[in-house]
C-alpha cells in the first residue's frame, strides 16, 4: 500500500510539470501569432541594402492606397507637419523619411502562382536636357531657408504706380512659388531628395540634367554657393545612368578671361567623371555648356575664346567644349554666329515673352541654325507663372491648360525640327515652370495652384510620352 506522503509528492511533481508545459505552449502560440500579424516585409532600399518595413497597418495610415496598389503611394497632405521643440513651432523636415516610406510601399506583394512584374527598363534620351536648380535650402541642412523665402522683386517699370507686395516669404507654408512641392520645401543638399529627383527624371526618359552653376564661392543673392554639390550630383546621377552638364549663370565679373579660367577648373575637377556629359562632335567627345544671358558679353569678347584664331581660344585644347548661347532677341542669332558659339537655346517657357521663346519663330530659327552649322536647342516648358516673386508680371503668365500648353511646345519643337530639346524646367519653382510633382496647399488667404484634376506626376509622364514620340 502506498504511503500518503509518497502520493502527495508525486501529485505535486505532476502539477508542476503540467504548469510548465502549459506556460511553454502559451509562449509558442503567442510568438507564432505575433509574427503572423506583424506582416513584416523585406525589401531593398535604393542603395541596395536589405531593410524591413514597419507593419502594413501603420503604413496604410500614411499611404491608404499602398496595400492595394503595391505602387508608389502619394501622401495626401493639407499642411506640412510641425513639431514643438520647446522654442515654439518649427517645420519638421521629413523629406528623407517621406522618400524612404515611398520606396518601402513600392515593394510589390507576392501572390502565389503569380509572376513578379518586371521592373521598368529605363531608356534615356541624351538629346533631351532638363534645367535643374540645386539652390534650395532648409533649416535642417543649411541652418536657414534659402530660395523658398525668396523676396518679392520690385517692379522694374517705374511708370507702373500700382502697389505690390514686398518683403520675403516665410516658409514652410509661405514659399516663393505659385505651386507647392510634393516633397515640401526641401534642401537641395539632401541626398534623398537628389536621389528622388533623379529617379523621377530618369523614369521620364530624360538623359541629361543641366545644373544651374556658379563658380566656387559665388551664388545669386537668394542662395548659398552650390559648386560643392556638383560631385554629389554626379555620383548620384551614375546610379540612374543620367549625365550632368552645366548651365552657367551670369556670375560676377564674367568675362572671356574669367570664363576661360573657370573652364579649366571644371575640366580639372569634373572632366573625368563618368556622369559628366559629353557630346560627340566630329571625332571628339566634348562637354556641353549652356551660357545663360550670354548677350551680356559682347560677341567680340566671346570670339577671343570660341574662334580658332582668338587670343584666348579654347578650340582644339583640353578645355574645348560645345557652347550654347541664349537667344532672346532676333539679332542674337547673328551675334551668336559672330561670337563663334556652337549653337543656341531659348530657355524661357513663356510663349511670346521673347523672340526666341515664341513658338512661331522656331521653324525659322531651326532653318537658320541648319544653314549656319549651328545647334538649335529650343526650350519647352509646361507653363509660366511667377507672381509670387514678381507680383507685377501677370501679363507673362501662361496657364498649363491640363498639359495642352506643354504638348504644343513639344509638338512645335519636334516639328521645327529640333534634334536636341531642353526642358524649362525640373524645379524652377519661382517661375512656375517645374515638372516636379506639386500638391494642393493653402497658406492663409492664398491657395496654391496644383495640377488637379491631373496627378502630381502628370508632367513627368507627359514628358516621357513626348520623348518617345521624338524617338520615332
Amino acid at each position: 500500500m502506498l504511503s500518503r506522503r509518497w502520493c502527495l509528492t508525486r501529485l505535486k511533481r505532476s502539477v508542476s510539470f503540467l504548469t510548465l508545459a502549459g506556460v511553454l505552449l502559451l509562449v509558442i502560440v503567442w510568438t507564432f501569432l505575433s509574427i503572423r500579424s506583424s506582416n513584416v516585409v523585406s525589401f531593398l532600399d535604393p542603395r541596395g541594402r536589405s531593410k524591413k518595413s514597419q507593419s502594413s497597418r501603420p503604413m496604410a495610415q500614411f499611404y491608404p492606397d499602398a496595400a492595394e496598389t503595391g505602387l508608389y503611394a502619394r501622401k495626401v497632405v493639407s499642411q506640412p507637419k510641425i513639431i514643438n521643440n520647446g522654442q515654439g513651432k518649427r517645420f519638421l523636415n521629413e523629406t528623407r523619411n517621406e522618400v524612404i516610406l515611398k520606396e518601402m510601399v513600392s515593394a510589390p506583394k507576392l501572390v502565389p502562382g503569380k509572376k513578379r512584374k518586371k521592373e521598368k527598363v529605363l531608356k534615356l534620351n541624351y538629346n533631351v536636357h532638363i534645367f535643374y536648380y540645386a539652390w534650395y535650402g532648409s533649416p535642417d541642412f543649411e541652418g536657414k531657408w534659402w530660395h523658398w523665402n525668396h523676396q518679392y522683386i520690385p517692379q522694374w517699370d517705374k511708370k507702373d504706380k500700382h502697389v505690390y507686395p514686398t518683403g520675403n516669404h516665410v516658409p514652410p507654408y509661405d514659399v516663393g512659388a505659385n505651386f507647392y512641392p510634393e516633397l515640401g520645401p526641401y534642401s537641395s543638399k539632401d541626398p534623398a531628395v537628389i536621389r528622388k529627383h533623379f529617379s523621377w527624371i530618369a523614369n521620364s526618359s530624360i538623359g541629361v540634367v543641366s545644373v544651374s552653376w556658379y563658380p566656387p564661392n559665388q551664388a545669386d543673392e537668394n542662395g548659398p554657393p552650390t559648386d560643392s554639390l556638383i560631385p554629389i550630383l554626379l555620383d548620384i546621377a551614375t546610379e540612374f545612368k543620367l549625365k550632368i552638364c552645366l548651365h552657367v549663370e551670369p556670375y560676377k565679373s564674367r568675362s572671356a578671361e574669367t570664363f576661360r579660367q573657370h573652364l579649366q577648373y571644371v575640366h580639372e575637377t569634373y572632366g573625368t567623371h563618368p556622369s559628366y556629359y559629353k557630346l560627340k562632335r566630329g571625332s571628339r567627345l566634348l562637354p556641353v555648356f549652356y551660357v545663360y544671358d550670354s548677350y551680356q558679353v559682347s560677341p567680340q569678347q566671346w570670339q577671343r575664346l570660341f574662334s580658332p584664331r582668338g587670343d584666348l581660344s579654347v578650340r582644339n585644347t583640353e578645355i574645348d567644349a560645345v557652347f550654347l548661347g541664349l537667344l532672346v532677341e532676333y539679332k542674337h542669332r547673328f551675334d551668336i554666329k559672330k561670337a563663334f558659339f556652337d549653337g543656341f537655346y531659348t530657355y524661357f517657357a513663356s510663349n511670346g515673352f521673347t523672340h526666341g521663346s515664341s513658338w512661331k519663330n522656331w521653324k525659322s530659327l531651326a532653318n537658320y541654325a541648319f544653314k549656319n552649322s549651328l545647334l538649335f536647342v529650343p526650350s519647352v516648358g509646361p507653363g509660366y507663372v511667377d507672381t509670387r516673386v514678381r507680383a507685377w508680371n501677370g501679363k507673362n503668365t501662361q496657364q498649363r491648360r491640363d498639359g495642352s500648353y506643354y504638348e504644343t511646345a513639344w509638338r512645335t519643337a519636334v516639328g521645327a525640327p529640333a534634334k536636341m530639346v531642353s526642358i524649362t524646367s525640373f524645379n524652377e519653382w519661382h517661375e512656375g515652370t517645374q515638372i516636379e510633382p506639386a500638391v494642393p496647399m493653402t497658406c492663409d488667404d492664398y491657395k496654391y495652384i496644383d495640377y488637379y484634376p491631373k496627378d502630381p506626376d502628370f508632367y513627368l509622364r507627359l514628358t516621357e510620352t513626348w520623348i518617345k514620340k521624338m524617338d520615332q
